[in-house]
């Protein structure tokens, strides 16, 4: 810094959550100079770094201008971020602020980035205008992208029905760029720094989850794997997703196993995709609280692998297993909102999780994470 009077500033905005000091850059350039700068970012980071968690939501693939995106969210009070309401609310009235005039026909956010972006499509009457824009649906940040031309392959008249996909790499707490997919398939993905995951399937029809390195320098195997998930061929219960957790992608289910009587046991397991495949993390049996009831699997906390969450439609309960130990909390009081959702407080006191009621297990769902800073966006962007 330059003068002790920065120093001063930066001690005291560094200690403000991210949605207020962001609105501070445009109090004068000096501000904005000492918010932009490694050392705040640092010096923020570093007061901040017992906040081991953050906001975070499973959204639908398509949301739009006129539709809440989120069909679950983890509302975390934290003093990171400092956010007074749900990821979702934030996204929705972004897009609704898109789209003021109805310059567009339709504004939707149609891919989610691990460093707190959203990719938005606005389509136009006239298909030549539509565009895309990568953003920060809580500080407002935004970049148009010019989508000529085309990517190879792809169709003017078909534009709007290709799937997206936004990948960014984090090295040391820089952002080094990002990249904006584009593919034909309707898979939903998980952008884990630099990479995309897809659950997809293979030649034979199994369930796999495929992944890209869009940031590499290997070619073949190295940038692109198939990983067949690893209970392929036995029995299990939930439907197969996977959710990110400290910067890997999660998995779990419960798995069935013929006992030394011909009977079946019960096994709620957990692996974490490493580069060599499937790791088992934890393996616990889940008693009746799982088998004998409806519960369908959420997911695994992004902020704490040992914490699970699981939704009863009939029970209207919300279970939380430690995957460590088996121990559990079920919650069955909650708040019907104005606005169609349940509300229900969640084991920490400063979070509360919020369900729209056409949740359901079957629904392709995508996760999004506020990360623990700021990244801004660069002006560049590189397409594949």
């Amino acid at each position: 810094m330059d003068s002790m009077t920065d120093d001063i500033y930066a001690l005291v905005l560094a200690r403000l959550p991210i949605k207020i000091f962001t609105g501070f850059k445009l109090v004068c350039k000096q501000w904005k100079l000492i918010i932009e700068s490694p050392f705040f970012r640092n010096l923020f980071m570093s007061l901040h770094q017992n906040s081991a968690s953050s906001s975070w939501s499973l959204m639908s693939i398509m949301s739009t201008d006129y539709v809440d995106p989120e069909m679950v969210g983890y509302y975390y009070q934290c003093d990171t971020w400092g956010l007074k309401r749900p990821l979702g609310s934030f996204i929705k009235s972004f897009l609704n602020d898109k789209n003021l005039n109805h310059k567009y026909v339709q504004v939707s956010a149609v891919a989610y980035s691990d460093v707190g972006w959203i990719l938005i499509y606005a389509m136009s009457k006239i298909m030549e205008k539509s565009s895309l824009y990568v953003a920060n649906p809580v500080s407002h940040e935004c970049v148009e992208i010019f989508i000529d031309p085309l990517p190879t392959g792809v169709e003017r008249s078909q534009f709007c029905f290709w799937q997206w996909g936004i990948a960014t790499r984090v090295e040391n707490d820089i952002l080094l760029g990002y990249t904006v997919v584009v593919y034909n398939q309707k898979w939903s993905d998980t952008n884990l720094n630099g990479n995309l995951h897809w659950l997809a399937r293979n030649d034979d029809y199994q369930e796999v989850v495929l992944s890209m390195d869009f940031y590499t320098n290997s070619t073949g195997s190295d940038r692109c794997r198939v990983s067949p998930f690893p209970d392929l061929g036995r029995i299990t219960k939930f439907k197969r997703s996977c959710t990110p957790c400290h910067g890997f992608l999660m998995y779990m289910n419960i798995v069935y196993a013929t006992k030394v009587d011909g009977g079946l046991e019960e096994k709620l397991c957990v692996w974490r995709l490493q580069s060599e495949g499937w790791q088992l993390i934890s393996e616990i049996s889940p008693g009746s609280i799982l088998t004998g009831f409806d519960y369908s699997s959420m997911t695994i906390n992004p902020f704490d692998a040992k914490t699970a969450y699981f939704w009863s439609t009939e029970q209207k309960s919300l279970l939380y297993i430690n995957l460590d130990n088996g121990m559990h909390v079920i919650y069955n009081q909650f708040e019907l909102t104005s606005g169609g959702r349940t509300m229900i407080p969640a084991h920490d006191t400063r979070a509360v999780i919020s369900l729209k009621n056409a949740y359901t297990e079957q629904v392709d769902l995508i996760p999004f994470v506020l990360p623990q800073w700021l990244y801004r966006i660069p002006n560049t962007v590189r397409r594949v």
